[in-house]
């Protein structure tokens, strides 16, 4: 009998301990052998990578002396799992909880098509079982990605990007090319590494009997809630810009970053903590174009 292919799951931790510790003990439960969980600490406070390692000593533990980012670390953990000869590398919000049959879901699905180089589960909330992620639609004539909801009519279906707050990789396509841009920090970079690997000529698809429940914003301290914090504003805003001046002609430059300022713009602003600073937004306007 085959063995299951070796999976590396990643967890970014920065100051939420809590939430990972309940996320790992949700993954010990899972109906799959063969995976290893690496937690990646981002320089949190009260020694919190201590206390995981404690609790946890079978998990392999990245400590960094600073906050390097979802993007670096989470590449940190990629590289060791291709270092140490895995298949596959999925990544995972350290505030999510995951059904049992979730990571053998995914498994089976990518390894009955070759060609899928990027698989992710259906998002659930975690307050309420609402859908917060089924797939998600580029909008090329703006340069807009908006995150689907509605359920899945067929049991895989193809997607425009994948949120990267559970992301099956399989290796073979990040040795093609190259792991997640590092210039986003967060936010956004799991909808440019989605066109990088389709433009690769991957499939990527979310996986309808595949779940995992999110409990959205927790790093940012706006659990469970639309508000967004500056630093939130900041990057949206930001990468947002990046985005389109990575992929799109100098024409079209002009074109959707400005449509992206003003609506998308407005969006972050109507939605931001009025108690944050709103100077940030404007600033990641202006990084966005200058970088």
């Amino acid at each position: 009998m085959k063995k299951s292919p070796l999976v590396y799951i990643i967890l970014i931790n920065w100051n939420g301990y809590l939430d990972t510790i309940e996320c790992i003990k949700s993954l010990k439960s899972i109906n799959y052998s063969n995976y290893e969980i690496i937690v990646v600490d981002n320089n949190s406070g009260n020694n919190e990578s201590k206390k995981i390692k404690k609790e946890f000593p079978g998990v392999f533990l990245i400590q960094n002396r600073e906050n390097l980012g979802f993007c670096k670390a989470n590449n940190q953990g990629i590289k060791y799992s291709i270092k140490n000869h895995a298949e596959y590398t999925l990544l995972l919000n350290n505030d999510t909880t995951v059904d049992r049959e979730f990571l053998k879901r995914l498994i089976n699905v990518v390894e009955k098509y070759s060609n899928i180089g990027l698989a992710s589960a259906k998002t659930l909330s975690y307050f309420s079982n609402k859908i917060l992620f089924s797939k998600g639609k580029h909008y090329d004539f703006f340069g807009i990605s908006i995150l689907g909801k509605k359920e899945l009519k067929e049991d895989i279906e193809e997607s425009d990007f994948l949120s990267g707050c559970v992301l099956l990789i399989r290796n073979k396509v990040i040795k093609k090319i190259g792991y997640l841009d590092e210039d986003y920090f967060a936010y956004l970079e799991d909808v440019d590494f989605s066109r990088r690997v389709k433009k690769a000529g991957y499939d990527i698809v979310v996986v309808k009997n595949s779940v995992i429940w999110h409990k959205k914003s927790s790093s940012a301290g706006y659990i469970n809630s639309k508000k967004i914090s500056s630093i939130q504003a900041y990057l949206q805003m930001r990468n947002t810009i990046l985005f389109i001046r990575k992929h799109y002609s100098r024409l079209l430059q002009f074109i959707y970053i400005p449509i992206n300022i003003i609506f998308k713009g407005g969006y972050l602003f109507y939605n931001l903590d009025r108690e944050v600073d709103s100077n940030k937004l404007i600033r990641g306007i202006k990084d966005g174009i200058q970088k």
